[in-house]
Formats: structure tokens, C-alpha cells, sequence
């Protein structure tokens, strides 16, 4: 997926110019400009497919022309193909790095020395003081149309979203919670997990392949995402201005998306869910 930056990404305020390095697609980045009509935007992202934190170590420690760099400053997406890390944490002054990585076992990825070196490269390249998040992501369908080609129902359900959820966010209390190189924590399997397994969400209706999130899906994760970092409870939220325009870069100029009354009123369980409860594995 073109916008899928898939460990590493960055959200940044600048003066009154809210910069915005977004992860999955552009709707995440849609839903901050719909809450903050008053602030101008600017997002990027870094991207290397299925990409681990270690593998982004080895990719800085060699100078790796690998990545694509993903910039939106004029309402639509420019890439620059085949640029080092340093290309993206210098393009913008960023004041807010967010570290990002998939399901499941982090251990290896999040030990010390990965976490100490991504933090000391950021250091270097931070012109003024800057904060450190870490994003936990969602997990993997188990509906076996989603796959393509279609699984077995037994295959998908190998894909245990409640087994990868519990791993991520026990990695992300051992090696984030406690360690003061992060100023936050934000998750996205939390409100997915919600949706599916409590409000009883159609997985069909919530991603478009068997990894990638729908509209709605990055849509739902993008409220609980900004509702997280910006600490604004449910009733700061405006849903009123919703449909989102899409500016995921397959679909530009797709239109608007309609959002009915049901999927604001998931949206509002859900964040509210997330917010008191970032670290649940919500079940029936």
C-alpha cells in the first residue's frame, strides 16, 4: 500500500502550523484538519514496506537509500523515491516523533540497544526539543474472504487478534510505559478490537484486505488516534463536519465518503472505550 508507512512515522506542531506525518493513509491525517479548521497543515510520511524497527536500525547504520518520502502540503500527496531517513527527519522541523510497529511479539524489535539508537539518531537530527511516541497498531483480519487468494476459515482464524492484541500491548507496557524517552503511548488495536468483538462490527466493514484497513476502519482508528493525543474526550469531538475527503493516493478526487448516524455512533463508543481503557483487550 503506497501510504503505509509501517514503523516509522512522525507528527509534529510547528508555531501555529500543525505538521502531521500520518500513518496507514491520509484520513488519519483528514480527521486532525477537520478538528482543527483554524491550523494549516502539512504531512509526511516515511515509508518501507512490512518494515521492523531493527530493520530500520541496519537501514540508518548503512546510509540505505530505501525509502519513499510521502509530503502533503498543498492537499495532495508528492513522493520522493529512494531517499535515506535523514531526507524525511530533515525535510520539517518536526516537535513530535511517533515510532510505529505492528502486532504481536515486539520483544525483539523494542529491546534497549534498537530503542537507545533510534533515539540518539533522533536526537542528532532534532534542531529544537522534541517529544517521542510510540503508535501500537491493529492486527490482521480473520475473515478468510478477505484474503487474496481466500483462506479457510481454519487459516484465517490462525490470525488471533486477541493473541496479537494482549502480545502488543504488554510489549508496549514493558519497553514504553515505563521508559522516559516516551512522552505517550497511542493504540489502535484497542478501538479495533472494540468495534469488532463488543459493538459486533462486520470485519468486511472495518478492513479491505485481510491488513489494510477500509475508509470507515481508518476512519474509526483516526478519532481514536487524534482523541488519545490530543487527551479530548468524546464530547470535543466534532462529527458534525464529516464526510472525510479521501486523499489516500489511490483514490484521489474519489469524493466524498458518506458516514451515516451508525457509524458516528460507533465512532463515539469507541473512542470513548479507548480513552478509558488504552490498554484492554475488550471482549464480549
Amino acid at each position: 500500500d503506497s501510504i503505509n508507512p509501517r514503523k516509522w512515522v512522525c507528527v509534529g506542531v510547528e508555531e501555529d502550523k500543525v505538521i502531521l506525518r500520518t500513518f496507514v493513509n491520509a484520513i488519519k491525517a483528514e480527521v486532525f484538519k477537520d478538528q482543527m479548521p483554524d491550523k494549516e497543515f502539512v504531512f509526511g510520511v516515511m515509508y518501507y514496506s512490512g518494515c521492523s524497527m531493527t530493520m530500520h536500525k541496519n537501514f540508518i547504520q548503512n546510509n540505505s537509500y530505501v525509502y519513499d518520502y510521502y509530503c502533503n502540503d498543498s492537499g495532495r500527496w508528492n513522493v520522493t523515491s529512494g531517499v535515506n531517513m535523514d531526507a524525511g527527519l530533515y525535510a520539517q522541523n518536526w516537535d513530535v516523533v511517533l515510532l510505529q510497529a505492528g502486532t504481536g511479539d515486539l520483544s525483539n524489535q523494542m529491546n534497549l540497544s534498537t530503542r537507545n539508537f533510534l533515539k540518539d539518531y533522533i536526537d542528532d537530527h532534532m534542531l529544537d526539543p522534541y517529544e517521542l511516541w510510540w503508535h501500537s497498531t491493529w492486527f490482521n483480519s480473520t475473515d478468510p474472504a478477505l484474503y487474496s487468494p481466500p483462506k479457510t476459515a481454519e487459516d484465517a482464524a490462525a490470525a488471533d487478534q486477541i493473541a496479537q492484541l494482549t502480545q502488543t500491548n504488554e510489549a508496549a507496557k514493558a519497553y514504553v510505559l515505563n521508559d522516559p524517552m516516551f512522552a505517550g503511548h497511542i493504540t489502535s488495536g484497542t478501538p479495533m478490537m472494540y468495534a469488532l468483538k463488543v459493538l459486533d462490527v462486520p470485519e468486511t466493514d472495518l478492513y479491505r484486505d485481510h491488513t489494510h484497513l477500509s475508509d470507515f476502519g481508518c476512519l474509526l482508528v483516526g478519532f481514536a488516534f487524534y482523541a488519545q493525543y490530543t487527551g479530548k474526550p468524546v464530547t470535543q469531538i466534532n462529527l458534525e463536519s464529516i464526510p472525510v475527503y479521501l486523499r489516500h493516493a489511490k483514490w484521489q478526487n474519489s469524493g466524498d465518503m458518506e458516514v451515516t448516524e451508525e457509524m458516528k455512533d460507533i465512532i463515539i463508543k469507541t473512542v470513548d472505550y479507548t480513552l478509558n481503557n488504552p490498554w484492554a483487550v475488550p471482549t464480549k
